[in-house]
């Protein structure tokens, strides 16, 4: 009777352990769990962070500072100009709807062109009339500075040429906005042929800015097919060409700003054109016309 085992010895031993299989199926999921909370911050932060990158780029591109200078305060020209102009911040208004009017002309859709950086312009109504230059502005980078600072000189007889002083303003400004949006080929592209896009851009602008259309008479027929054909030309006879390229091949402008961006060469006009340009050059009729 000793030998047997006692009827009342316990049937469970020590405390319940949980079975394995189910300990295992709870760490699984709370793993899993936490595997998708840090793949879902990560993703989140990347996408914060490449939304405030965009962001930051936008307002970078967005805008640039403007400074107004009146260098003839006292003169009658002048106290008009800062009446009219400085006074109510118009000046800058002017500038800010030039530059974009200008920018949409020359350049396609955001991001598809790289655009020239713009840090700053300055418009000063200068102290000397600018006879020589008949489109009322100058200009020119700001001494000691980078290629991002611009000046507008702007003559004072702008002023006086009541009552069309804001025209002539406002279209000395566009002209000077065309110079800062426009490329040079590295300031290797042809001036004649910069100067006759800046005149171009004005005769667009023109249109669009003053909501004004205006008809061009025919003229004479352009002797011979000389590939420099804006060497020797007024500025207005090469916008007129380049308004007749720009019809034959819708976006001719732009390519051709764009490939500006580059080193100046003398086939560009053709590979914006998408032709030789010898293949239209005996056909067309540039039009007379006054600014």
């Amino acid at each position: 009777m000793d030998d047997q085992p006692s009827l009342f010895q316990p049937l469970i031993h020590g405390k319940p352990t949980i079975p394995p299989s189910t300990n295992n199926h709870c760490v699984h999921h709370a793993s899993h769990n936490s595997g998708t909370i840090d793949i879902l911050v990560r993703f989140l932060s990347v996408f914060f962070i490449g939304l405030l990158a965009l962001y930051a780029d936008r307002e970078a591109s967005k805008g640039f500072d403007i400074t107004i200078i009146n260098d003839i305060k006292h003169s009658v020209a002048g106290r008009r100009f800062h009446l009219f102009y400085v006074s109510n911040d118009k000046a800058t208004r002017i500038i800010l709807d030039t530059s974009n009017f200008v920018e949409c002309l020359l350049y396609p859709e955001a991001h598809a062109q790289p655009k020239k950086h713009i840090n700053h312009v300055i418009l000063r109504l200068s102290s000397l009339n600018l006879t020589s230059h008949n489109t009322g502005v100058v200009v020119h980078h700001s001494p000691n500075k980078k290629n991002d600072h611009f000046v507008f000189d702007i003559s004072p007889s702008i002023m006086d040429d009541q009552p069309n002083a804001h025209r002539a303003l406002v279209t000395a400004i566009l002209r000077g906005m065309a110079h800062v949006w426009l490329w040079d080929g590295e300031a290797h592209a042809p001036p004649e042929l910069i100067d006759g896009m800046v005149e171009y851009t004005r005769m667009v602008g023109e249109q669009g800015l003053f909501d004004e259309t205006k008809s061009y008479g025919m003229g004479t027929k352009l002797p011979g097919c000389d590939k420099f054909w804006w060497k020797d030309k007024d500025p207005r006879v090469v916008a007129q060409m380049l308004n007749y390229y720009e019809g034959h091949s819708k976006g001719f402008i732009q390519r051709l700003n764009g490939a500006m961006r580059e080193k100046w060469h003398d086939r560009m006009v053709d590979d914006a054109l998408g032709m030789p340009l010898q293949n239209l050059c005996g056909t067309y009729n540039f039009c007379r016309y006054s600014s």
